[in-house]
């Protein structure tokens, strides 16, 4: 991508989608959830300014404009009937899926479900005292412990003096416990209050960058998509003659065994996992991941939907149908992206130990 204005849906997977083409031109139907339907060029829809840096670094953008032309030649030979490995179908699926926009806001809005499930934890006075008595039997609590009082009374301090000091410390703690005990949970819980106080400040800038990073770590995602080849087995499905696949801003969209359709990342709880992923190439293909000996039974209108619902501002399509896809503009964001808030303080909150 060139300029200061970085596509989170890349051209490469809405040029399949356009209805007209004049030169290097695509343009297509688009449904936005607020501005209603346009239609605009591909250049100009799906972009956002600095998304992936400012113009001080433009390591991220760089790495992933670098991957852009594999991706496209991959979407390129599906919609030409090539054959095409489940591992390029996995990358391209995986490379998307984390970029969009809709990823981005759904992650950033976890953060306040996490901090609260952290607030009901670390503010609970309870855990703080069984955290104290399980140091005196449990040598990594008390380590960590001991070091955190060291650090607290003397700060910075030589090898030989911290060793000094933690053997001192180390031999009386039992007793020290004992007598400071409730002086020592309220000093940990207000290092807790202040830490989430701050947490809870900055929050948006915390999550942006978190995001950021993790994906400047693994702009192609291969470390999942390797997985996610290995996992799933892949098929091409064609819509019939009277039906025709749309493509949401969120890009790719999962099944899990819940029941419940999300973005293509991870729920919450360990016992849910993926079942399905699709992703439309154009209005006639689809890629379609599922568990294997399990195809999922989702026909285009329910692969739609997902898009829809889990789209964040808008999706495309490659034809002007008047009002008929009225209900799924409607339906824009009313799915869940990743989790319900409620959902994530539950299941973090569970275990207490």
């Amino acid at each position: 991508m060139s300029g200061r204005k970085h596509h989170y849906l890349p051209q490469l997977i809405q040029r399949p989608f356009a209805y007209r083409r004049q030169g290097k031109e695509f343009y297509v139907h688009a449904h936005h959830r607020t501005r209603g339907k346009f239609t605009p060029n591909t250049s100009g829809l799906g972009k956002e300014l600095d998304f992936y840096g400012d113009p001080t670094d433009t390591s991220l953008d760089d790495a992933i404009t670098r991957g852009e032309d594999a991706l496209a030649e991959t979407v390129q030979a599906i919609n030409r009937g090539d054959a095409v490995t489940p591992a390029d179908m996995a990358t391209l699926l995986c490379a998307l899926a984390f970029r969009t926009k809709s990823m981005r806001e759904a992650l950033v809005g976890l953060l306040p479900a996490l901090l609260e499930a952290l607030r009901a934890k670390l503010l609970d006075p309870m855990r703080l005292r069984r955290d104290l008595m399980a140091s005196l039997s449990d040598p990594k609590t008390q380590k960590r412990l001991i070091n955190e009082e060291i650090n607290k009374r003397f700060g910075h301090m030589h090898r030989e003096q911290r060793a000094k000091a933690y053997g001192f410390i180390s031999s009386q703690w039992k007793s020290h416990v004992a007598t400071n005990e409730a002086h020592l949970v309220a000093e940990a819980w207000q290092m807790a209050y202040v830490f989430l106080a701050k947490a809870r400040a900055e929050a948006d800038a915390w999550a942006n960058n978190a995001y950021l990073n993790a994906l400047g770590k693994d702009p192609a995602m291969a470390t999942r998509a390797t997985r996610m080849a290995t996992d799933l087995t892949f098929d091409i499905v064609d819509a019939h003659a009277d039906e025709f696949f749309i493509l949401g801003d969120c890009g790719p969209v999962a099944m899990f065994s819940d029941g419940k359709p999300r973005l293509i990342l991870a729920a919450i709880s360990s016992d849910v996992v993926i079942e399905a992923v699709f992703l439309p190439v154009s209005p006639t293909r689809c890629i379609v991941g599922h568990l294997p000996n399990t195809p999922p039974c989702l026909g285009v209108t329910d692969i739609n939907h997902m898009s829809a619902s889990l789209s964040l501002e808008f999706f495309i399509s490659d034809r002007d149908t008047e009002g008929a896809l009225d209900g799924l503009r409607e339906a824009i964001g009313s799915l869940v992206p990743i989790e319900a808030e409620e959902d994530i303080i539950r299941s973090l909150v569970q275990e207490r130990g």
